[in-house]
């Protein structure tokens, strides 16, 4: 939960052959082949995540803040980025 009391729920932003190698527990991955199916996956999903904190992250580079800018482009309320 969020210090709002929302749940949390993290996205992995990252390709599929990358999130084959590791990733977080009970972590949501659409199973993406290239970075640029990510719009159209996340959008499709939307009303999964409604009353919830979304929490993206990546394996560094651009690739998470594009993922959360677009997510509030397209009107998800509360997306962050896990950064290092």
């Amino acid at each position: 939960m969020d210090d709002a009391g929302k749940p949390v729920v993290m996205v992995d932003t990252r390709n599929d052959f990358e999130v084959d190698v590791d990733s977080f527990d009970n972590t949501v991955d659409y199973r993406i082949a290239k970075f640029t199916e990510f719009p159209e996956v996340i959008a499709a999903h939307k009303p999964d995540f409604e009353g919830k904190t979304v929490v993206t992250f990546c394996t560094g580079g651009i690739r998470c803040e594009k993922a959360a800018i677009h997510m509030q482009n397209i009107g998800y309320d509360s997306v962050y980025q896990l950064g290092a």
